[in-house]
Protein backbone atom coordinates (compact mmCIF):
# COMPACT_ATOMS: atom_id res chain seq x y z
CA UNK A 1 0.00 0.00 0.00
CA UNK A 2 1.19 3.31 -0.99
CA UNK A 3 1.85 5.85 2.02
CA UNK A 4 -0.35 9.07 2.72
CA UNK A 5 0.16 12.13 4.47
CA UNK A 6 -1.04 12.33 8.34
CA UNK A 7 -1.30 16.00 7.57
CA UNK A 8 -5.23 17.05 7.70
CA UNK A 9 -4.70 19.53 5.16
CA UNK A 10 -2.46 17.32 2.76
CA UNK A 11 -5.28 14.94 2.64
CA UNK A 12 -8.44 17.15 2.32
CA UNK A 13 -6.21 18.74 -0.69
CA UNK A 14 -5.73 15.25 -2.19
CA UNK A 15 -9.73 14.77 -2.11
CA UNK A 16 -10.16 18.61 -3.78
CA UNK A 17 -7.97 18.12 -6.62
CA UNK A 18 -9.26 14.43 -6.94
CA UNK A 19 -12.73 15.81 -7.56
CA UNK A 20 -10.84 18.23 -10.19
CA UNK A 21 -9.45 15.80 -11.97
CA UNK A 22 -5.56 17.13 -11.33
CA UNK A 23 -4.05 14.01 -9.53
CA UNK A 24 -0.50 12.96 -10.65
CA UNK A 25 -0.19 9.30 -10.61
CA UNK A 26 1.33 9.51 -6.81
CA UNK A 27 -0.83 11.29 -5.58
CA UNK A 28 -4.00 9.07 -6.65
CA UNK A 29 -2.06 6.53 -5.51
CA UNK A 30 -2.05 8.37 -1.80
CA UNK A 31 -5.17 9.13 -2.21
CA UNK A 32 -6.46 5.69 -2.79
CA UNK A 33 -3.84 4.55 0.18
CA UNK A 34 -5.83 6.73 2.56
CA UNK A 35 -9.41 5.52 1.67
CA UNK A 36 -8.43 1.95 2.29
CA UNK A 37 -6.73 2.58 5.16
CA UNK A 38 -9.89 3.12 7.23
CA UNK A 39 -13.70 2.25 7.37
CA UNK A 40 -14.24 6.12 8.76
CA UNK A 41 -12.19 7.36 5.16
CA UNK A 42 -13.82 5.47 2.80
CA UNK A 43 -17.02 6.23 4.22
CA UNK A 44 -16.62 9.90 4.05
CA UNK A 45 -15.20 9.33 0.58
CA UNK A 46 -18.25 7.65 -0.77
CA UNK A 47 -20.69 10.64 1.46
CA UNK A 48 -18.72 13.44 -0.53
CA UNK A 49 -19.83 12.06 -3.96
CA UNK A 50 -23.16 11.48 -2.95
CA UNK A 51 -25.36 14.74 -2.96
CA UNK A 52 -27.68 13.35 -0.29
CA UNK A 53 -24.18 13.11 2.24
CA UNK A 54 -23.27 16.74 1.05
CA UNK A 55 -26.16 17.76 2.04
CA UNK A 56 -25.90 16.43 5.59
CA UNK A 57 -22.85 18.27 5.55
CA UNK A 58 -23.81 21.27 4.86
CA UNK A 59 -27.11 20.92 7.44
CA UNK A 60 -24.17 19.34 9.96
CA UNK A 61 -21.59 22.52 9.25
CA UNK A 62 -24.95 25.12 9.73
CA UNK A 63 -24.79 24.24 13.38
CA UNK A 64 -21.34 24.18 13.54
CA UNK A 65 -19.28 26.60 16.18
CA UNK A 66 -15.99 27.36 14.31
CA UNK A 67 -14.65 29.05 17.23
CA UNK A 68 -14.80 26.07 19.10
CA UNK A 69 -13.71 23.98 16.17
CA UNK A 70 -10.54 26.27 16.10
CA UNK A 71 -9.54 25.96 19.58
CA UNK A 72 -9.64 21.96 19.30
CA UNK A 73 -7.91 21.89 15.83
CA UNK A 74 -5.45 23.47 17.51
CA UNK A 75 -5.17 21.99 20.81
CA UNK A 76 -5.24 18.61 18.78
CA UNK A 77 -8.57 17.55 21.05
CA UNK A 78 -11.00 15.01 19.23
CA UNK A 79 -14.28 16.77 17.96
CA UNK A 80 -16.96 15.50 19.97
CA UNK A 81 -19.94 13.57 18.12
CA UNK A 82 -23.42 15.67 18.83
CA UNK A 83 -21.09 19.38 17.76
CA UNK A 84 -20.20 17.27 14.33
CA UNK A 85 -20.20 13.80 13.13
CA UNK A 86 -16.38 13.75 12.55
CA UNK A 87 -13.76 11.62 15.29
CA UNK A 88 -10.41 12.07 13.63
CA UNK A 89 -8.37 15.22 13.98
CA UNK A 90 -8.24 15.21 9.99
CA UNK A 91 -11.86 15.14 9.98
CA UNK A 92 -12.11 17.90 12.39
CA UNK A 93 -9.60 19.45 10.40
CA UNK A 94 -11.54 19.19 7.55
CA UNK A 95 -14.70 20.95 9.10
CA UNK A 96 -12.08 23.73 9.59
CA UNK A 97 -9.81 23.41 6.86
CA UNK A 98 -9.53 27.19 6.34
CA UNK A 99 -9.14 28.19 9.77
CA UNK A 100 -11.26 30.61 11.17
CA UNK A 101 -12.57 31.75 7.77
CA UNK A 102 -15.88 29.59 8.30
CA UNK A 103 -18.18 27.28 6.89
CA UNK A 104 -18.41 28.38 3.24
CA UNK A 105 -14.25 27.48 3.13
CA UNK A 106 -15.08 23.57 4.13
CA UNK A 107 -16.69 23.00 0.53
CA UNK A 108 -13.80 24.69 -1.42
CA UNK A 109 -12.36 21.42 -1.03
CA UNK A 110 -14.72 19.40 -1.56
CA UNK A 111 -17.18 21.13 -4.09
CA UNK A 112 -16.59 21.06 -7.91
CA UNK A 113 -18.73 24.16 -7.85
CA UNK A 114 -18.57 26.01 -4.47
CA UNK A 115 -21.21 28.53 -5.83
CA UNK A 116 -23.61 25.58 -6.09
CA UNK A 117 -24.19 25.63 -2.43
CA UNK A 118 -22.77 28.85 -1.16
CA UNK A 119 -25.69 31.37 -1.47
CA UNK A 120 -26.39 34.39 0.44
CA UNK A 121 -23.20 36.34 0.19
CA UNK A 122 -22.84 39.89 0.21
CA UNK A 123 -20.98 40.05 -2.86
CA UNK A 124 -22.38 39.66 -6.97
CA UNK A 125 -19.36 40.02 -9.13
CA UNK A 126 -18.24 38.81 -12.60
CA UNK A 127 -16.12 36.12 -11.86
CA UNK A 128 -12.02 36.08 -12.71
CA UNK A 129 -10.43 33.08 -13.00
CA UNK A 130 -7.31 32.44 -11.25
CA UNK A 131 -4.14 32.19 -12.89
CA UNK A 132 -2.39 30.20 -14.19
CA UNK A 133 1.14 28.62 -15.61
CA UNK A 134 3.10 31.24 -17.95
CA UNK A 135 5.67 33.45 -18.77
CA UNK A 136 7.46 35.74 -21.71
CA UNK A 137 11.04 34.66 -21.78
CA UNK A 138 13.21 37.63 -23.94
CA UNK A 139 16.14 36.70 -25.65
CA UNK A 140 19.61 38.59 -25.95
CA UNK A 141 18.32 40.65 -28.80
CA UNK A 142 15.50 41.54 -27.35
CA UNK A 143 13.11 39.18 -29.01
CA UNK A 144 9.97 38.30 -26.83
CA UNK A 145 8.48 34.82 -26.92
CA UNK A 146 5.03 34.08 -24.85
CA UNK A 147 5.99 31.12 -23.55
CA UNK A 148 2.41 29.61 -22.71
CA UNK A 149 1.52 30.30 -26.52
CA UNK A 150 4.13 28.15 -28.00
CA UNK A 151 4.48 24.11 -28.86
CA UNK A 152 7.07 21.46 -27.55
CA UNK A 153 10.46 21.39 -29.24
CA UNK A 154 13.58 23.96 -30.07
CA UNK A 155 12.53 27.92 -29.81
CA UNK A 156 15.84 29.50 -29.81
CA UNK A 157 19.65 29.02 -29.71
CA UNK A 158 21.97 31.54 -28.42
CA UNK A 159 25.45 31.40 -28.42
CA UNK A 160 25.52 27.64 -29.03
CA UNK A 161 22.79 27.07 -26.45
CA UNK A 162 19.74 25.01 -27.43
CA UNK A 163 16.75 26.34 -25.52
CA UNK A 164 13.46 24.22 -26.03
CA UNK A 165 10.04 23.91 -24.42
CA UNK A 166 9.68 20.21 -22.79
CA UNK A 167 5.84 19.76 -21.85
CA UNK A 168 5.57 23.32 -21.64
CA UNK A 169 8.93 23.84 -19.52
CA UNK A 170 11.69 25.67 -20.90
CA UNK A 171 15.14 23.33 -21.08
CA UNK A 172 18.37 24.73 -21.85
CA UNK A 173 21.16 23.01 -23.36
CA UNK A 174 24.36 24.40 -23.12
CA UNK A 175 26.95 21.44 -22.94
CA UNK A 176 27.95 22.99 -27.40
CA UNK A 177 27.72 26.93 -25.88
CA UNK A 178 30.55 28.72 -27.27
CA UNK A 179 31.94 32.47 -26.68
CA UNK A 180 30.25 34.99 -23.72
CA UNK A 181 27.15 33.90 -22.37
CA UNK A 182 24.15 35.97 -23.49
CA UNK A 183 21.49 36.61 -21.10
CA UNK A 184 17.39 35.94 -20.90
CA UNK A 185 15.11 37.07 -18.82
CA UNK A 186 11.76 35.58 -18.08
CA UNK A 187 9.30 37.73 -16.41
CA UNK A 188 5.60 36.40 -15.22
CA UNK A 189 3.09 38.98 -15.79
CA UNK A 190 0.42 39.24 -13.02
CA UNK A 191 -2.11 35.78 -13.28
CA UNK A 192 0.95 33.42 -14.21
CA UNK A 193 3.44 31.74 -12.87
CA UNK A 194 6.30 29.85 -14.13
CA UNK A 195 8.87 26.87 -13.27
CA UNK A 196 12.38 26.88 -15.31
CA UNK A 197 15.57 24.80 -15.16
CA UNK A 198 18.81 26.94 -15.88
CA UNK A 199 21.73 25.66 -17.48
CA UNK A 200 22.74 24.50 -14.35
CA UNK A 201 20.15 22.36 -13.57
CA UNK A 202 19.23 24.95 -11.21
CA UNK A 203 15.44 24.52 -10.85
CA UNK A 204 13.49 28.24 -10.50
CA UNK A 205 9.68 28.65 -10.02
CA UNK A 206 8.56 32.17 -10.26
CA UNK A 207 5.44 33.80 -8.88
CA UNK A 208 3.16 36.33 -10.58
CA UNK A 209 4.59 39.55 -11.48
CA UNK A 210 7.97 38.20 -11.33
CA UNK A 211 11.18 38.28 -13.36
CA UNK A 212 15.06 36.15 -13.30
CA UNK A 213 17.58 37.48 -15.86
CA UNK A 214 20.48 34.56 -16.28
CA UNK A 215 23.29 34.06 -18.78
CA UNK A 216 22.54 31.28 -20.88
CA UNK A 217 25.43 29.18 -20.10
CA UNK A 218 27.25 29.84 -16.59
CA UNK A 219 30.87 30.64 -17.09
CA UNK A 220 33.88 32.20 -14.55
CA UNK A 221 34.18 31.60 -11.12
CA UNK A 222 30.30 32.41 -10.02
CA UNK A 223 26.72 31.87 -11.17
CA UNK A 224 24.93 35.28 -10.91
CA UNK A 225 21.42 36.25 -11.96
CA UNK A 226 19.01 38.95 -10.83
CA UNK A 227 15.31 38.73 -9.79
CA UNK A 228 12.38 41.05 -9.02
CA UNK A 229 9.33 40.05 -7.29
CA UNK A 230 8.95 35.90 -5.49
CA UNK A 231 10.94 33.00 -6.71
CA UNK A 232 11.91 30.38 -4.95
CA UNK A 233 14.90 28.27 -5.97
CA UNK A 234 16.52 25.10 -5.57
CA UNK A 235 20.16 25.34 -6.36
CA UNK A 236 22.69 22.64 -8.18
CA UNK A 237 25.90 22.37 -5.76
CA UNK A 238 28.85 23.43 -7.43
CA UNK A 239 31.21 24.20 -4.60
CA UNK A 240 33.72 25.72 -7.24
CA UNK A 241 31.29 27.70 -8.44
CA UNK A 242 29.37 30.25 -5.76
CA UNK A 243 25.45 31.27 -6.86
CA UNK A 244 24.87 34.42 -6.56
CA UNK A 245 21.07 35.86 -6.35
CA UNK A 246 21.07 40.04 -6.98
CA UNK A 247 17.72 41.86 -5.85
CA UNK A 248 17.57 45.92 -5.78
CA UNK A 249 18.35 45.98 -2.64
CA UNK A 250 20.21 42.88 -1.03
CA UNK A 251 22.69 39.94 -2.34
CA UNK A 252 22.55 35.96 -1.27
CA UNK A 253 25.46 33.52 -1.56
CA UNK A 254 24.76 30.17 -1.96
CA UNK A 255 26.91 26.94 -3.15
CA UNK A 256 24.02 24.78 -3.24
CA UNK A 257 20.34 25.04 -1.26
CA UNK A 258 16.94 25.96 -1.16
CA UNK A 259 15.53 29.21 0.12
CA UNK A 260 12.75 31.50 -1.07
CA UNK A 261 13.36 35.46 -1.99
CA UNK A 262 10.13 37.90 -1.41
CA UNK A 263 11.34 40.99 -2.90
CA UNK A 264 8.09 42.30 -4.54
CA UNK A 265 8.75 46.27 -4.78
CA UNK A 266 5.04 46.73 -3.37
CA UNK A 267 6.31 45.69 -0.42
CA UNK A 268 7.55 46.94 2.79
CA UNK A 269 10.52 44.68 3.19
CA UNK A 270 12.35 42.15 1.46
CA UNK A 271 12.62 38.50 2.84
CA UNK A 272 15.16 35.64 2.47
CA UNK A 273 13.48 32.39 3.38
CA UNK A 274 16.27 29.57 3.59
CA UNK A 275 14.60 25.86 3.63
CA UNK A 276 17.76 23.98 3.08
CA UNK A 277 21.85 24.42 3.15
CA UNK A 278 23.24 28.02 3.89
CA UNK A 279 23.05 31.38 2.68
CA UNK A 280 24.66 34.61 3.15
CA UNK A 281 22.86 38.07 3.14
CA UNK A 282 24.35 41.25 2.46
CA UNK A 283 22.50 44.40 1.85
CA UNK A 284 23.49 45.87 -2.00
CA UNK A 285 23.85 49.60 -1.04
CA UNK A 286 26.16 48.33 2.27
CA UNK A 287 29.76 49.61 1.57
CA UNK A 288 32.57 46.98 0.66
CA UNK A 289 34.22 47.73 4.44
CA UNK A 290 30.55 47.20 5.76
CA UNK A 291 29.42 43.96 3.86
CA UNK A 292 31.37 41.70 6.80
CA UNK A 293 29.39 43.77 9.54
CA UNK A 294 26.10 43.84 7.68
CA UNK A 295 25.89 40.31 6.18
CA UNK A 296 23.81 37.55 7.59
CA UNK A 297 24.44 33.90 7.52
CA UNK A 298 21.18 32.12 7.61
CA UNK A 299 20.23 28.41 8.98
CA UNK A 300 17.40 25.94 7.55
CA UNK A 301 14.13 27.78 8.97
CA UNK A 302 15.37 31.17 9.39
CA UNK A 303 14.54 34.34 7.52
CA UNK A 304 16.49 37.72 6.51
CA UNK A 305 14.37 40.52 6.96
CA UNK A 306 15.43 43.60 4.99
CA UNK A 307 13.41 46.76 5.43
CA UNK A 308 12.33 48.99 2.82
CA UNK A 309 11.53 51.91 5.21
CA UNK A 310 15.55 52.94 5.97
CA UNK A 311 17.77 54.66 4.04
CA UNK A 312 19.97 52.74 1.88
CA UNK A 313 22.94 53.97 3.01
CA UNK A 314 22.00 52.42 6.62
CA UNK A 315 20.00 49.19 5.84
CA UNK A 316 18.23 47.19 8.61
CA UNK A 317 18.73 43.61 8.01
CA UNK A 318 17.15 41.14 10.79
CA UNK A 319 17.30 37.40 11.06
CA UNK A 320 13.94 36.29 11.95
CA UNK A 321 13.89 32.56 13.87
CA UNK A 322 11.19 29.56 13.37
CA UNK A 323 9.83 30.68 10.34
CA UNK A 324 7.10 28.49 8.84
CA UNK A 325 8.57 26.97 5.57
CA UNK A 326 5.61 25.42 4.57
CA UNK A 327 3.78 28.56 4.85
CA UNK A 328 6.39 30.85 2.60
CA UNK A 329 6.42 28.67 0.11
CA UNK A 330 2.38 27.90 -0.30
CA UNK A 331 2.50 29.19 -3.44
CA UNK A 332 4.82 27.27 -5.19
CA UNK A 333 2.58 24.60 -4.01
CA UNK A 334 -0.86 25.85 -5.03
CA UNK A 335 -1.99 27.14 -2.19
CA UNK A 336 -2.58 31.15 -0.68
CA UNK A 337 -1.44 30.82 3.12
CA UNK A 338 -3.23 33.53 5.09
CA UNK A 339 -2.40 32.40 8.80
CA UNK A 340 -1.58 35.50 10.62
CA UNK A 341 -1.63 37.78 6.99
CA UNK A 342 -3.11 41.20 7.13
CA UNK A 343 -5.75 42.36 4.56
CA UNK A 344 -3.55 44.63 2.80
CA UNK A 345 -1.36 41.68 2.65
CA UNK A 346 -4.07 39.28 0.88
CA UNK A 347 -4.74 42.10 -1.00
CA UNK A 348 -1.73 42.53 -2.94
CA UNK A 349 -1.60 39.10 -3.40
CA UNK A 350 -5.05 38.83 -5.54
CA UNK A 351 -3.65 42.09 -7.29
CA UNK A 352 -0.33 39.56 -8.19
CA UNK A 353 -2.33 36.18 -8.78
CA UNK A 354 -6.25 37.66 -10.35
CA UNK A 355 -4.54 40.16 -12.12
CA UNK A 356 -6.56 42.92 -10.77
CA UNK A 357 -6.27 46.42 -9.63
CA UNK A 358 -7.36 47.16 -5.68
CA UNK A 359 -8.90 50.65 -4.46
CA UNK A 360 -9.84 51.17 -1.04
CA UNK A 361 -13.14 52.96 -0.44
CA UNK A 362 -12.29 54.77 2.73
CA UNK A 363 -10.15 53.01 5.24
CA UNK A 364 -11.43 49.31 5.86
CA UNK A 365 -10.30 47.85 8.78
CA UNK A 366 -6.78 46.16 8.66
CA UNK A 367 -8.58 42.39 9.51
CA UNK A 368 -6.01 39.66 10.45
CA UNK A 369 -6.93 36.32 9.08
CA UNK A 370 -5.59 32.73 9.47
CA UNK A 371 -6.35 30.01 7.02
CA UNK A 372 -5.52 28.39 3.75
CA UNK A 373 -6.95 28.13 0.58
CA UNK A 374 -5.97 26.35 -3.26
CA UNK A 375 -4.45 29.30 -5.49
CA UNK A 376 -6.97 27.46 -8.67
CA UNK A 377 -10.02 29.30 -6.92
CA UNK A 378 -11.77 31.43 -8.80
CA UNK A 379 -11.55 35.08 -7.54
CA UNK A 380 -15.86 35.06 -6.72
CA UNK A 381 -15.00 32.30 -4.03
CA UNK A 382 -11.93 34.13 -2.59
CA UNK A 383 -14.25 37.17 -2.04
CA UNK A 384 -17.19 34.87 -0.07
CA UNK A 385 -14.69 33.66 2.35
CA UNK A 386 -13.00 36.94 3.13
CA UNK A 387 -16.51 38.60 3.73
CA UNK A 388 -16.73 36.29 6.48
CA UNK A 389 -14.61 38.55 8.23
CA UNK A 390 -17.01 41.71 7.78
CA UNK A 391 -15.06 43.35 4.73
CA UNK A 392 -17.47 43.92 1.41
CA UNK A 393 -15.99 44.24 -2.25
CA UNK A 394 -17.49 45.39 -5.16
CA UNK A 395 -15.89 44.36 -8.84
CA UNK A 396 -16.45 47.02 -11.64
CA UNK A 397 -14.70 45.41 -14.79
CA UNK A 398 -10.68 44.79 -13.77
CA UNK A 399 -11.06 46.94 -10.44
CA UNK A 400 -11.90 45.70 -7.17
CA UNK A 401 -13.19 47.98 -4.14
CA UNK A 402 -12.71 47.06 -1.17
CA UNK A 403 -15.51 48.98 1.61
Amino acid sequence: MAPFSNDPFDIASLISRSRQGELTAAEQAELDAWIAAKDEHRRLWESLHNEAGRQQQVQAMAQFDEAAALERFLSGKPAPRKVFPMRARWQWAAAVLVLAFGVSSYFFLIQPNPSSILTGGKTSVQDIPPGKNGAILTLADGTRLVLDSMANGTIANQHGTEISLKDNELVYDATAATGEAAKNTITTPKGRQYHVTLPDGTEVWLNAASSIEYPVAFKGEERRVKISGEVYFDVTNRSWQPFVVETGDMKVEVLGTSFNINAYANEQTTQTTLLTGAVKITPAHASAADHKARHKILVPGQTAILSKTDTPAEPSLTVTESIDPGKITAWKNGLFNFDGVDLYSIMRQLERWYNIDVQYVGKPENVIFKGKMHRNTNLSDVLKVLETMDVNFELKGNTLYVK
